[in-house]
């Protein structure tokens, strides 16, 4: 017997109805692992911050871009006697750096050059990649909904008193050009596919 018109187009709709279920049962599978490795990626980073926090005010911290600013000691300069002139000649020099010492090039302090010295090279977050893009990971200073690109960054925010009573705690965007030389309270989130922003932790830097 064979199958009728009506039957072949049932059979076929039936199809389609089947395919569109599995596709996007594989949608909604792919969107959730790429949101858990998204989500995994941050708490890499909270978990390098909040163990940073205490290490940052030494002086072999590494890397210096993220460390605390340091005190400066002034050193007393030194007097050499000129032969046969008597004559002082006052030389200065840094504290731990002879002469021949290689200069090194100072941070700015600002998170831009943290973040650059974790993400470049062996830094601690340079393996880690964007789980939507695939692109180096990185941080945000917001969610954006119509922004695509913002998908799976990690968003920093910084905490600072509220002037009004009972003063609780603030958080605004952590900028390129905050500095990072001060201990901070930062609050990790990351952004998910649809620009919306998922709390991972609170950490101190």
């Amino acid at each position: 017997m064979q199958p009728s018109s009506t039957d072949i187009v049932f059979l076929l709709l039936v199809g389609v109805m089947l395919a569109a279920v599995g596709l996007m049962g594989w949608h909604a599978y792919d969107d959730a692992r790429r949101e858990f490795a998204a989500a995994s990626h941050a708490r890499v980073w909270a978990q390098w911050l909040s163990e940073a926090g205490p290490q940052r005010g030494r002086s072999n911290f590494h890397p210096q871009a993220c460390a605390l600013a340091t005190v400066k000691e002034e050193q007393p300069p030194l007097a050499i006697m000129l032969e046969g002139s008597g004559r002082e000649l006052l030389i200065r020099t840094e504290s731990g750096q002879g002469g021949d010492a290689p200069a090194q090039t100072p941070s700015d302090g600002s998170w831009r050059a943290c973040e650059q010295a974790l993400r470049e090279g062996r830094g601690a977050l340079a393996g880690l990649r964007n789980a939507y893009s695939g692109e180096s990971q990185a941080s945000t200073v917001r969610c954006d909904t119509a922004d695509p690109k913002t998908a799976g960054a990690v968003l920093l925010e910084k905490a600072k008193p509220s002037l009004t009573e009972p003063r609780p705690l603030q958080f605004s965007p952590l900028t390129p050009d905050d500095l990072v030389q001060t201990p901070l309270k930062l609050r990790v989130a990351v952004c998910d596919r649809w620009g919306h922003t998922r709390h991972v932790a609170d950490v101190d830097f």
